[in-house]
């Protein structure tokens, strides 16, 4: 829950009794008091205030906290469309890095203090939803069901959660009910849209420029290209040009005509996304329920792209016998369809910036458009859009609880649960049978069903026991066991007399059929222990133990232990502290160790599978599989072998994680000004990573090992203001509430095995990742363009170099641009994230504006690969900017010279593509509106409220920045703009 203030009225502080022991707990006297304009603010200061967080299994106060752990206020969210929390939480929460981009299934990517081993290694937290864990993510449930997040990111918080704790704990706590009873509707109606602006040359524009790339060759532009004839002076020292023909037809079957297509516009849209939740609450003194129905309806900006999810709800608790025997449940179902699309839409927005505008939708007799000669083989993306608008898949999900909490003695509490985490996928996958031009395909159904289940179970006891009124100790001891076990079949076939879907079944498949699959299980055993300590208010003490087996190491190193200790001392309490402006002055401090178990279940051994027939790169006449025959036949069905595909590590242990958290916690006049900051260090070693080992190995050579040690120091800062107001101008008081967070996380690798520090880059040698960020960049560094032949003549010796071509930097000095040239030059860690939140009531009127923004790390520009060159990719269409391309009369352009050559080899990786990824978002701006008690009791309602919300409506870039959105810069689903005009309703 979270509490507002409601100045001029009192604050009223609710009570929610969480079923998992993992919500925020607010107990206080309640206020009820009407509402007036004379009301004097210190009303709300008489008010005792005690606020319980739960930060693993129970609870304990706030004061009390000596954990860096981050509580969300869902209040600055509430607008927002409830795909997916995380994504709405982007820069409002130091420490938790969020990736996302306009995917309708809301996916993001979470990162909490840094990461670990990058691609090579699991960097995902931890999610606990009323307390069942789960690594699949928020996007699943229904956000409009969520009353607590808090994010655990040291390891004194999140050590309770010991061996899946390792990339930092969210945990969830969805609403409950309370006395009396209530009803709530939210609707909220979302406009989408999102333009490009790298603008792809027209039919006649790509002629042009295929003309000055053939003439800067000195070469016969006539000869260039198939699909334009010039007439021009055929003077190399003086060209002129005077006019194009562009065939009627491009094809030899002569049903392609020359068009002027508009590929994005072709497959992009205004989307709508509908967001709708009915909800009742209630109870009494002895029992109390919550039950939502919830629909979220999701369009993309690319056509046919869709989410669609149902979800129900019901949360409920009894008391059996008063104050001794208590029951309770969570339960949530829910239907999710997505479209293959979505997992398309960066192919196909690649495709409508790639592909020649000469090329149509459709051909004169109906069939697609596509290459021909002088055009890439580059698909119809109108084409994919098409056939893919039915390739739905369906994910249900179940995630149930049952529990009975008994209170022997007083401040004993016995709690015992049973949890399930059940997901069931499902896709029907037909690519039906095409021509586009000179590309084709036969058609092929593919079936899979999946389905993955976790079973927990716990015990948990917690006893408060407060000898005297100094001492004070919260005491916490339990266990657990999670059973886990997932299952795909797959089938798959080709051949349909029909490509009408609902003919196209396995049965009715002619050739290529087969069956596939696969599954694991795996169990985690564990016992935890927690006491908490707390000496008159003033000296503060946790420490933690958890102790996890798991089945997916070897009896070698089956079981680890994960130990935390925490200190506190509350400064502003002592007797000689006596600063009347800080009323609030603790510092922190922390200790500790997490883990991390997420490999494959398999790791352990060493594993065959069979390989029918391979074909070599070499020779048609050499099959590399483990089919043999055996008969001599030399016909039939071989019997097939085995080959070795892993070798197993039975040494295999833990990845652990050590971290180090230092913190202070200020409330400044009354909590008017509050400041928290908390510096960490975070050691991550035997990181569980897979090896690329050299062919020379042999097959099976690869194997899971602990090898890596990554480093994440950093700092986190948030600083508020809240505080109501009487201008002189203004009739009534307003509020002024803003808050900002700052968050910085350096990464750098220690060690890393020796199968593994090379898929990073380096040379094996004396250039490797050691010592720098995983996310380092190694290649070529650019210095601009060759302005003149002197130039090229004084520089290093460059194949390929000339004026107007990219100049790379003689890093080992030798004279000579080689292999030997490349270093790290960049890396995509950001310097540092922030966001900053404005909110402003005034009488019936609420603003808020929230800004999120990045400063540092780098980005690369893919598309400059499109709209810098004409020699990379030949038959594509290309940008605008190759219109303002360098030439001896243009040398301030930065886009080199046009070639249909690339002799430079300019599409190597180098600093030409990479550019600071600094960004400043107005995330997320609204203004709402509560109409007056008296005129919403007239329709029967007890609260009502409007609100127009944007977001994604102003991005602020560095100058010289070429991405349009350096949060999604390449061939990925973009981040669109977003107008929401929302009803919330209560009754």
């Amino acid at each position: 829950m979270t509490n507002t203030k409601l100045h001029p009225l009192a604050r009223q502080v609710r009570q929610a009794f969480t079923a998992s022991s993992l919500a925020c707990l607010f107990t206080a006297l309640p206020a009820m008091a009407q509402q007036t304009s004379d009301t004097d603010s210190s009303d709300a200061t008489q008010e005792v205030e005690v606020i319980e967080i739960s930060y693993g299994y129970s609870a304990v106060e706030k004061t009390d906290l000596t954990g860096a752990i981050a509580t969300v206020d869902l209040e600055d969210i509430a607008d927002l469309p409830a795909g997916n929390i995380m994504q709405n939480l982007q820069g409002r929460v130091p420490g938790l890095q969020i990736t996302t981009n306009g995917n309708p299934s809301s996916s993001a990517t979470v990162r909490i203090r840094g990461q670990g081993l990058g691609p090579l290694g699991n960097n995902d937290p931890l999610y606990i939803i009323d307390g069942i864990p789960t690594k699949s993510g928020l996007q699943e449930i229904n956000g409009n069901d969520i009353a607590d997040v808090q994010v655990l990111r040291d390891a004194a918080a999140a050590s309770i959660y010991g061996a899946r704790s390792g990339n930092g704990v969210i945990v969830v706590t969805t609403k409950r009910g309370y006395d009396g009873l209530d009803f709530n509707f939210r609707f909220n109606q979302t406009v989408e849209d999102y333009n490009y602006d790298l603008n792809p040359l027209s039919t006649q524009e790509r002629g042009n420029v295929v003309w000055q790339a053939a003439v800067n060759d000195r070469a016969d532009p006539n000869s260039a290209s198939p699909l334009y004839s010039y007439d021009w002076n055929q003077d190399f020292n003086n060209p002129e040009l005077y006019s194009i023909t562009i065939p009627e037809y491009t094809d030899p079957q002569g049903v392609q005509r020359a068009a002027q297509t508009n590929w994005f516009d072709e497959v992009t849209r205004t989307s709508l996304v509908s967001d709708m939740n009915f909800s009742v609450s209630g109870g009494s003194e002895r029992a109390q329920f919550y039950a939502s129905l919830g629909y979220y309806d999701a369009e993309g900006i690319v056509d046919g792209s869709k989410f669609e999810r149902l979800s129900f709800r019901v949360n409920s608790e009894f008391d059996i016998i008063e104050n001794k025997l208590k029951v309770g449940q969570t339960f949530l179902v829910t239907d999710q369809k997505a479209n293959l699309i979505n997992d398309m839409a960066g192919q196909i927005l690649g495709l409508s910036i790639e592909q020649q505008s000469i090329v149509p939708v459709y051909n004169d007799v109906g069939g697609w458009g596509g290459p021909v000669p002088g055009i890439t083989d580059r698909d119809n993306p109108v084409r994919l859009i098409e056939q893919n608008r039915d390739n739905d898949h369906t994910y249900n999900k179940v995630m149930a609880s049952f529990y009975t909490e008994y209170e022997p003695i007083e401040d004993l509490i016995l709690r015992g649960t049973v949890a399930l985490d059940y997901g069931q996928f499902y896709f029907r996958n037909f690519r039906r049978a095409f021509n586009a031009g000179s590309l084709s395909a036969n058609d092929r159904l593919s079936v899979e069903d999946n389905f993955n289940q976790s079973i927990i179970t716990s015990a948990t006891a917690a006893y408060k026991w407060q000898p005297d009124e100094n001492h004070k100790f919260n005491f916490l001891a339990g266990i657990e066991q999670i059973d886990y076990k997932r299952e795909l079949s797959r089938g798959i076939g080709s051949g349909f007399a029909s490509d009408d879907r609902a003919f196209a079944y396995l049965s009715q498949a002619t050739s290529d059929v087969r069956v596939e699959g696969e599954g694991e299980t795996w169990a985690l055993d564990s016992q935890f222990a927690r006491i908490d300590y707390n000496y008159n208010n003033r000296y503060l003490a946790s420490f933690t133990i958890r102790r996890d087996g798991s089945s997916r190491f070897g009896e070698n190193n089956e079981y680890g232990n994960f130990p935390a200790a925490s200190l506190g001392w509350v400064v502003s309490n002592e007797d000689f502290f006596d600063i009347s402006a800080i009323n609030t002055l603790k510092l922190r401090a922390s200790i500790g160790e997490t883990g991390n178990q997420e490999i494959a279940t398999n790791a352990t051994f060493t594993t065959y599978v069979p390989r029918y027939a391979t074909q070599s790169l070499f020779t048609d006449q050499q099959d590399e599989g483990t089919a043999y025959d055996i008969s001599g036949n030399n016909s039939g069905t071989l019997p097939s072998g085995f080959v070795k595909a892993q070798t197993g590590n039975p040494d295999l242990k833990w990845e652990t994680s050590t971290q180090t958290n230092i913190g202070v916690d200020v409330e400044l006049l009354d909590g008017e000004i509050y400041a928290s900051l908390d510096w960490f260090k975070k050691e991550t070693r035997d990181i569980l990573t897979l090896t690329q080992p050299i062919a020379t190995l042999g097959e099976g050579a690869q194997k899971w090992v602990n090898g890596g040690t990554i480093e994440n120091e950093g700092y986190e800062l948030v600083v508020g203001f809240d505080k109501w107001v009487k201008p002189d101008f203004l009739a009534d008081e307003l509020q002024i509430d803003i808050n900002f967070n700052l968050s910085t996380a350096q990464n750098t690798v220690t060690s890393l095995p020796e199968d593994v520090v090379n898929s990073f880059g380096g040379n094996g040698q004396d250039k490797t990742i050691l010592g720098k960020s995983i996310n380092s960049v190694f290649g070529y560094v650019a210095d601009g363009l060759f302005q003149s032949s002197a130039e090229v003549s004084e520089h290093a010796i460059q194949t390929g170099a000339a004026p107007g071509r990219i100049r790379f930097k003689d890093l080992d000095g030798n004279g000579v641009i080689n292999e030997n040239d490349q270093d790290f030059f960049a890396d995509t860690d950001p310097s540092y994230i922030y966001g900053m939140n404005f909110t402003f009531r005034y009488q019936a009127w609420d603003f808020n504006m929230f800004w999120q923004g990045v400063k540092g790390g780098q980005i690369r520009n893919n598309w400059r690969l499109f709209t810098d060159f004409t020699s990379l990719n030949i038959g594509s269409n290309y940008g605008s900017r190759t219109l303002d391309a360098w030439s001896p009369t243009n040398t301030d352009s930065d886009v080199p010279a046009l070639t249909l050559i690339d002799n430079n080899g300019e599409g190597r990786q180098s600093s030409f593509f990479w550019e600071e990824g600094t960004y400043l978002k107005l995330r997320n701006i609204s203004v709402g509106y509560t109409p007056s008690l008296d005129f919403i009791e007239r329709f029967g309602l007890s609260d009502a409220r409007i609100y127009l919300q944007g977001q994604n409506l102003l991005t602020v870039t560095p100058s010289g920045t070429l991405s349009q959105d350096p949060e999604t810069p390449n061939e990925v689903f973009p981040v669109p703009r977003r107008i929401t005009l929302g009803l919330e309703l209560s009754f």
